[in-house]
């Protein structure tokens, strides 16, 4: 006579199978719907609904025995604030299981387990949905020309700096002595100019020093 027959071993050794189950608990809880097979989805299913079976009773007691399972604080937030009040009327039935088929390969049966109640997310239509797209390129051009503009007066700036430090410094106004030094070197050279046989003098008198 086999006894326990209810509780499935699913080819897996007691600590192996206690972690499985956990973390198919887990998952459910966190995604709601979850891809197995068949004989999992059976075995992971007792679990979930007794979580929720929990939730009914919302003590620190009830939480302890939940986040022994789960090993999560937040997925026990969320088991209690989210998934419970929407089994407020229930008092089983918490799951469902969808099959889909074998799979290809081992051809084991697959299902899909999920929770069945569910918050409904409301889907924007197409045309907000293109509305909001149009206002968020928008908003990202404006940002962009702003940028740009920032930008182009940072490099004026740059090249204004840059012409300052290139440019030649005003020269200062000669002063009274360098301005007659000026004046005689002009006068000398009209004299040379008006003279050309000044040089010539000025050689014959060189090469008679040197004779002597």
């Amino acid at each position: 006579m086999r006894h326990h027959k209810g509780n499935a071993k699913l080819g897996m050794m007691t600590s192996h199978r206690k972690a499985f189950m956990r973390n198919m608990a887990r998952n459910l809880v966190k995604h709601e719907r979850i891809e197995t097979t068949r004989g999992r989805a059976k075995e992971s299913r007792k679990l979930v609904e007794r979580l929720i079976t929990l939730t009914k009773t919302d003590s620190v007691f009830s939480r302890r025995r939940a986040y022994d399972i789960l090993q999560d604080r937040d997925l026990v937030m969320k088991l209690f604030k989210d998934i419970a009040p929407l089994f407020k009327s229930r008092t089983s039935g918490y799951t469902r299981i969808i099959p889909l088929g074998f799979r290809r390969g081992d051809g084991a049966d697959m299902v899909i387990l999920e929770l069945t109640e569910r918050k409904i997310v409301e889907k924007l239509p197409k045309k907000k949905k293109e509305k909001a797209k149009h206002e968020e390129i928008k908003a990202d051009r404006a940002v962009e020309t702003k940028s740009d503009k920032a930008v182009e007066t940072r490099h004026k700036e740059d090249i204004k700096k840059e012409e300052l430090r290139t440019k030649p410094l005003p020269k200062s106004k000669p002063t009274l002595a360098e301005e007659k030094r000026a004046e005689k070197a002009k006068s000398e050279g009209k004299k040379i100019a008006n003279n050309p046989g000044f040089m010539k003098n000025l050689r014959g008198l060189f090469r008679k020093r040197g004779d002597r």
